[in-house]
């Protein structure tokens, strides 16, 4: 059985939609009993133990390699722009017999373990906007060292192979789409109705938008359409979980709450912040329907986890999450609060519990054979880098 390595450095403070997506990873390969690869994560030593909260029963090696900023990581990227491989990667991933390393740090082409790089998206290239001169020359320097030092470039979505090809067409045939599953099922430690609803005080049926507040995420157009509903006497609320900072703009999250009280919907627009996963999957289950908003995405992890859910979803109509497709989808034009509005408040009269019920009985159905294709695509991809070295 070839061994495929992932590194993890970041906890709670890192970037969570990451962190979702190698557990999803992890549980798709390990959901196939006759797999041909065994995961194998690395973390930072100080890696707190919530972060591997809902993570299959892996070997887990805790070493200083996986911080980004720790002397060793450090030293061992200046032997790599010497010898195009990162010699004391190398040395810690053939002690453990690693055959190739995914999604994670780039061993390089004369290393003898595969590299499979990972690219979400091509946020940078497509909204400049948001970054500053120097984050673009960082990210398109990043890009193109991995591009060159990986084996295979996986992407979440057709929609990133089309910028990856304007990015790197010389590099077209490394890349590999692997569009992921949310493994998220209606566990038993999930929160009953009223459970919640005592836990965080609430008082009404509710949308909930669990995407982090960066900007490209939209949550402007959400506090507009509720604005335009209440204008309508439509009182709907909105629940919002993920974390407030986006530090390439540290006083988004105030500009918005400041907005929802200028518009008079504060009251409506409610911020938990970061959550539990039981939490954040008690919240999505009671809700009314998922929102998300945002003008970008590389695959979008609340598109999926409504997916595996079964639940409904409001979400802007940008050309990923049509690639997405979920089954119970109401898409609004991407920016338009007044047709947001109209797709919440037909949400809102249309939900109906016993359907809801049926619709999500018919995802928990699905879901096991939904992962386990995700595994078996990314085995795919992991043991064709590793059989190309070897050759």
């Amino acid at each position: 059985m070839k061994r495929v390595a992932f590194f993890m450095q970041g906890g709670s403070n890192g970037w969570l939609g990451g962190i979702s997506y190698i557990r999803n990873l992890l549980t798709a390969i390990c959901s196939n009993d006759a797999r041909q690869i065994e995961p194998v994560l690395f973390v930072n030593p100080k890696l707190d133990c919530a972060t591997l909260d809902g993570m299959p029963a892996i070997e887990i090696i805790r070493t200083p390699l996986a911080v980004s900023k720790h002397p060793a990581r450090l030293a061992s990227k200046i032997f790599y722009d010497v010898v195009k491989c990162d010699l004391m990667l190398e040395v810690l991933l053939r002690k453990h017999q690693i055959d190739a390393l995914s999604h994670s740090y780039i061993t390089g082409i004369n290393s003898r373990v595969a590299s499979i790089g990972w690219i979400p998206d091509f946020q940078h290239t497509r909204m400049p906007q948001y970054f500053s001169k120097d984050e673009l020359r960082r990210r398109n320097r990043g890009f193109r060292r991995k591009i060159d030092g990986c084996h295979r470039i996986v992407l979440s979505s057709y929609d990133a192979k089309r910028d990856f090809e304007a990015f790197a067409p010389d590099a077209i045939d490394k890349s590999r789409v692997l569009q992921f599953v949310s493994c998220l099922d209606n566990r038993s430690s999930v929160l009953s109705r009223k459970q919640l609803y005592d836990r965080f005080n609430i008082d009404r049926p509710y949308f909930h938008l669990p995407n982090q507040f960066w900007a490209h995420k939209n949550h402007a157009v959400v506090i507009d359409a509720l604005s335009i509903l209440k204008s309508r006497g439509v009182n709907v609320l909105v629940i919002a979980t993920g974390k407030t900072i986006d530090y390439r703009d540290p006083l988004h999250f105030e500009s918005l709450i400041a907005r929802a009280k200028q518009l008079g919907v504060h009251e409506n627009f409610r911020v938990l912040g970061i959550v539990s996963l039981d939490e954040l999957q008690s919240l999505m289950l009671n809700s009314i329907a998922l929102i998300n908003p945002s003008n970008f995405e590389g695959w979008s992890t609340t598109v999926e986890e409504s997916k595996s859910l079964g639940l409904s979803i409001v979400l802007s109509d940008i050309p990923v999450h049509v690639e997405q497709a979920p089954p119970m989808a109401r898409y609004f034009k991407a920016g338009s609060a007044e047709d947001l509005a109209d797709k919440m408040a037909a949400a809102a009269h249309e939900y109906d519990p016993s359907v809801a019920k049926q619709a999500r009985g018919l995802a928990r159905e699905n879901l096991p054979e939904r992962i386990r294709k995700f595994g078996r695509v990314f085995e795919e991809i992991a043991v064709g880098a590793i059989m190309d070295l070897k050759r």
